[in-house]
Parts: structure tokens; C-alpha cells; sequence
């Protein structure tokens, strides 16, 4: 075979529509092919296809956007399975791709979780997940708070890799014993994968964030926050550790946790 692709077996029992399972099937091979494509013959051998049976569910994937021919007439994937993974991950959608993850985090760590996102120099609450505890803490979704007190923005702006010129403009305005512990903060949040924030945006709550990268977008990030009564920072570290982990397996297809830098100066 051309490639390590998937065959096709005509008239395969398994899948109640077999033509759509051809076509998905060839999705997935000009996706493995990668930008050099394939030409029809090679298709033909990877997929099991007959010639004709692959070129006219090719010229199908072509129309919808899903294969294209280059000048040398070699198939490759087309821009529309990108623009679907897009509009996929849009904001409005993250609640129900991440809701999982964060009743799984909140039934562990018993504390409030939050999904933000950043929104120009605030933090953006997509979702929150609520324990069953006689004291919590309060929030709301759709509520804003500044990236420069949160643990959520300290670690989104961490996950960009953001320079000093980008911190500066985060800063420009803000008192300076908040943009200097801002900054500190961000450097250790790339040295440790987490971000933490202790009583900075709001007297008596503590919180730790770690952002995930998508294939689209700036970051996201997940949060546990709790009273200072319960998150010292012996817990906030272990949460910091036990959040990246619960990510890293539960986390929505496309998303990952950020990695650490050790070589980083906090």
C-alpha cells in the first residue's frame, strides 16, 4: 500500500451507510497523507476501492470542500474539515465540551471550577460547577474579572508565552505592586504548568488555573477556587498538580494542557 491508511471493504456490513463510510474513510486518508496528497492509484491501493467507486467519491469531497486536486492532480485534505473543527470550538460551545471535565474536577476537589477564556484585558467566566458544601463561593457566568488578579488570566497569558512588551501592555495602567506581582506570577505559572492567586481579587478566596491550548482560538483555562480556610498553599500546589493531571485525560479532543518550562526564571 501507498500508505499506513485505512482500508475499505465494499459493501462492509458493519456500517449502515456504506457510501458515507467511504467517504469518511477517505477524509481520514488524505488527512494522513498530509499536504503531498495522493494520487487516484494510491488511493485506490490504501483504501481497497475500486478506481471508480474512489474517483467519484472524491470528486464528492471535492464539491463539499472536503478534498481538493492539486496541479499535478494529487488529492489532498481541503480547507473545510479546519473550518468545521472551527466553528466547532467557538465559545458558545465550550460549556457542553468541558461540563464533563468540570463536574469530574468539582466531585474531586469539592470546590467551586470555573472555564474561562481571555476577552480583551479580562477574564471571561464561560461555566462554573458548584459542590455541594454548606460554605462556597459565590460567582456567575458571564461575569468579567481582570486578568491580572486571576489565576485563570495568569495562566492563560502564561500559555501565550507572552513577552515582556505583551505583559507590559496587560500592566500599563495598573498600580505597580499589582503589575509586578502579576508579572512574578506568570513566570512561575510557566515554570509549573498552574497559576495561583491568593485573596488578590476577592478577600477570603483563594484559586489555581491551568490553561489548554486548542487548534484554534487563544487559550482556555480551568480553575478551582475555594475559602482561604481550605486552600492553603500546600492544597493550592496539589490542586495546581491533581488539575493539570485531570485535564491531560479528560480535557475535550483538541485541547491540551500547557507545558511546563522548568528552564523558566519565576
Amino acid at each position: 500500500m501507498a500508505t499506513g491508511g485505512v482500508v475499505i471493504v465494499e459493501g462492509n456490513a458493519a456500517s449502515p451507510v456504506g457510501s458515507v463510510d467511504k467517504a469518511l474513510a477517505l477524509i481520514e486518508l488524505l488527512a494522513e497523507a498530509g499536504p503531498d496528497g495522493l494520487a487516484l492509484r494510491d488511493v485506490v491501493e490504501s483504501s481497497g476501492l475500486n478506481k471508480a467507486s474512489a474517483h467519484r467519491t472524491l470528486q464528492a469531497l471535492q464539491h463539499r470542500g472536503f478534498a481538493e486536486q492539486d496541479a499535478n492532480q494529487r488529492y489532498r485534505l481541503g480547507s473545510r474539515p479546519a473550518l468545521l473543527v472551527e466553528r466547532f470550538l467557538r465559545e458558545e460551545n465550550l460549556p457542553t465540551l468541558f461540563r464533563p471535565a468540570l463536574l469530574a474536577i468539582c466531585r474531586e476537589a469539592q470546590e467551586l471550577v470555573h472555564l474561562g477564556i481571555l476577552d480583551g484585558h479580562n477574564v471571561l467566566y464561560l461555566d462554573k460547577v458548584e459542590p455541594d458544601r454548606t460554605i462556597r463561593v459565590w460567582s456567575r457566568v458571564g461575569r468579567q474579572v481582570s486578568v491580572l488578579t486571576t489565576a485563570l488570566g495568569r495562566a492563560m497569558i502564561a500559555a501565550e508565552g507572552a513577552a515582556d512588551t505583551l505583559l507590559s501592555a496587560y500592566t500599563a495602567e495598573a498600580d505597580p505592586l499589582v503589575a509586578d506581582r502579576f508579572a512574578r506570577s506568570v513566570a512561575e505559572a510557566r515554570v509549573h504548568g498552574y497559576a495561583t492567586e491568593r485573596e488578590e481579587n476577592e478577600a477570603g478566596i483563594c484559586c489555581v488555573g491551568v490553561a489548554l491550548r486548542r487548534p484554534t482560538g487563544r487559550p482556555v483555562a480551568v480553575s478551582i477556587t475555594g475559602p482561604t480556610s481550605r486552600m492553603g498553599a500546600d492544597r493550592l500546589d496539589k490542586l495546581g498538580t491533581r488539575l493539570r493531571e485531570m485535564l491531560s485525560v479528560s480535557a475535550p479532543p483538541g485541547f491540551s494542557v500547557v507545558s511546563t518550562d522548568p528552564a523558566g526564571d519565576p
